[in-house]
Formats: C-alpha cells, structure tokens, sequence
C-alpha cells in the first residue's frame, strides 16, 4: 500500500507540471479573464480527518486533486487520498482509497455575497465481503450528496444532503450535515485563522431497531492556522467531535472521532 501511495504523489506531482494550453499568457498583454482554467493540487498530512472523523486510523496521508472550471462559474473534479475507515472497522474487507467526484455551480448573488450549489460522490473502490458488512451492521459505503452554500466576507453556511445511504450506515437516505466555516487573516502575519463547526445528522433506523440519529449523530469542531511559504501552504489544526465512543471505536480501539491534531503541507498548480 506504501508503494501505492508514493507512486501515486509522484503521478500527481508529474501531471501538475505538464503545461497547459488554458495557462497560456502572451508576455506584456494584459491578463485576460479565462473562460477555462485547469488546477491541480498535492499535499501530506500527518492524518486524514473528515467530519470530525479520522479516515486513516491516525497515520499519514496522500492527497490530490484537479479541478476544472468554466468561465469562473461551471466546475467539475476530482479528489483522492489514502483511507483505512473500512479496514479499521470490519474483518475481511479490503479497501485502502477515497476517490471523490464532484461538480456545480458558483457564483456571486450581491456584493459580498455568493452561492455554490453542486454534487459529490464519494467512491471506496475495494472489497466488502456480505458476511464482513454484516458482522460490522454496514452496506457499501459509496455515497452521493447534494450541497448548497451562502458565504459572506469569509464565512459560510453548507447544508450537505445525502441522496442515498450515507458512508454505509443503512437505512440512512436523508442524512444531512450543515456546518458552518469562517477564515480570516491575522492582519500584518500572513497567517490564516480557520474555524468550523459542523453537525451530521443520520436519518432512518438501523438494522437493531434503534433510531439511526441515536447511534451515529455527532457535532465536530476544527480551528487551525495557515501559512503560505512560497508555493507552499502549511497548516495546523486541532479537531474534536461528541460521536459516541461505543459506536466510533475501530478494531484498534481508537476512538475515530476524539481530539485529532493534524498537519500538513500542500502546492496549487
């Protein structure tokens, strides 16, 4: 799996060099508005955490990234990192990758004020014997949500939706999760003061009998710094939830959603 991850940064890093007719600018002329603009991001972490939740069991991760847009309004990507939730939480299944697709629309509404409306997919390519979901009380954890965003000088409010069942809870079609995400520079340091909370709400009843928003319901919290170093953006955070210990605890005994630190270092191209 190491081997895969390396080759992976190496690929990412590879194709963000390769030049790009949208890139293109005569020297001299003045910059004109793109109608197309290709970027493409890679980074490392000292762990991957989503929604409170560590997605790696604590150790490192590889991400990546290309996004596409269309006249600063129309995008669409992709986005990758190394994952272990799955293997963590259940004998027998096989599964060591995140893949996320995504696309929308962006926008201002009034001065100060703009909107972003899309979908994502999240995909966990790997395998998950029938008899290893059923020991864990999962399904398949492919997933799709609907999301809606307003943001105003820094701050924003996201209502995510989810179209189907959600990061393999069954019986889950309807979860939500609305957060709330605020950055704002530290005037004179070129530092970034990142802060968010946010609260996932399961829908349904699981397969016991017990209300769904019982078991696996949770608020999370994340506050962290940024810096730009050259081409490089280097943060640090802290992350902390209220999921319930007897639900998120792993096959290792850790606790998937207690207080995390995370950092970690990534270039845009």
């Amino acid at each position: 799996m190491l081997r895969r991850q390396v080759l992976l940064f190496v690929l990412l890093i590879a194709l963000a060099n390769v030049p790009s007719a949208w890139a293109e600018q005569i020297e001299g002329e003045p910059q004109i508005p793109q109608t197309h603009e290709l970027n493409m991001n890679v980074g490392l972490a000292t762990q991957y955490v989503y929604r409170g939740l560590s997605q790696t069991n604590g150790y490192p991760a590889v991400q990546g990234g290309i996004d596409y847009e269309y006249k600063e309004s129309f995008y669409a990507g992709a986005w990758l990192s190394n994952t272990s939730i799955y293997n963590d939480v259940m004998t027998g299944a096989s599964s060591s990758l995140e893949i996320d697709g995504y696309a929308g629309l962006e926008g201002q509404l009034a001065r100060d004020w703009d909107y972003d409306l899309g979908l994502i997919h999240y995909a966990f390519p790997g395998q998950y014997p029938q008899r290893s979901l059923d020991a864990a009380g999962l399904v398949r954890p492919d997933s799709t949500e609907v999301y809606a965003s307003m943001g105003c000088k820094g701050v924003k409010l996201k209502y995510s939706y989810a179209l189907g069942t959600l990061f393999g809870i069954p019986n889950s079609s309807g979860t939500y999760y609305l957060e709330a995400d605020g950055d704002f520079p530290v005037s004179g340091t070129g530092i970034n003061l990142a802060l968010h909370a946010g609260r996932q709400v399961f829908r349904g009843v699981s397969g016991t009998g017990i209300a769904n928003n019982r078991l696996y319901s949770y608020s999370d919290y994340r506050i962290g710094i940024s810096e730009k170093f050259s081409k490089y953006i280097v943060s640090i955070a802290t992350t902390t939830s209220s999921a319930n210990a007897s639900v998120y605890t792993n096959l290792f005994g850790n606790n998937i959603g207690k207080t995390h630190v995370v950092a970690s270092v990534y270039t845009e191209f």
